[in-house]
């Protein structure tokens, strides 16, 4: 993806027969070539992210691991068997793998919410339960903006926490 993408809002879809969720045509490249990493995420949810973003942010990172370091390598091969790669089709919709809609709990309604640098996918009744306050919602926003740097190094220890 050539452009630099800022994923905000919400769109409802409902799961086809296939498997498929259509992704929104705001949220994708005019010229095709729309290609994600779909990963499962904390509270049952899926995190989609576009290839260029994880091939800067993390692929660069993971090929520095050490073969020899057995921590790492697991850690790797965890995301990696739990991982998918999703191409749009020309309608702009993704397949997603039995097994990550098993552990979202997606079945029939789902709910794409713009998480700023990537796409979560919730299974709607879900997200609608979401206790989000007002005042919760500014102090992690200003967390962000206060410590960007304590905020990727949060993100950093996602592997850790899928073993």
């Amino acid at each position: 993806m050539g452009e630099e993408f800022c994923f905000l809002g919400e769109f409802e879809h409902s799961l086809d027969t296939q498997r498929r969720i259509a992704i929104p045509s705001q949220w994708r490249n005019s010229d095709g070539g729309n290609r994600f990493i779909l990963i499962p995420g904390r509270n049952r949810i899926l995190q989609l992210i576009p290839y260029e973003s994880f091939k800067e942010n993390f692929l660069s990172r993971a090929k520095k691991v050490s073969i020899a370091d057995a921590e790492g390598a697991r850690a790797l091969a965890t995301l990696g068997s739990r991982a998918q790669e999703c191409v749009c089709d020309k309608q702009g919709r993704i397949q997603v793998g039995q097994k990550l809609l098993e552990y979202a709990g997606l079945k029939e309604g789902v709910i794409l919410i713009g998480a700023v640098s990537t796409i979560q996918i919730w299974d709607v009744a879900r997200w609608r339960e979401q206790p989000i306050s007002d005042e919760s919602y500014f102090d992690e926003v200003q967390k962000i903006s206060e410590s960007p740097d304590d905020f990727v190094n949060m993100m950093k220890g996602t592997l850790d926490r899928l073993k």
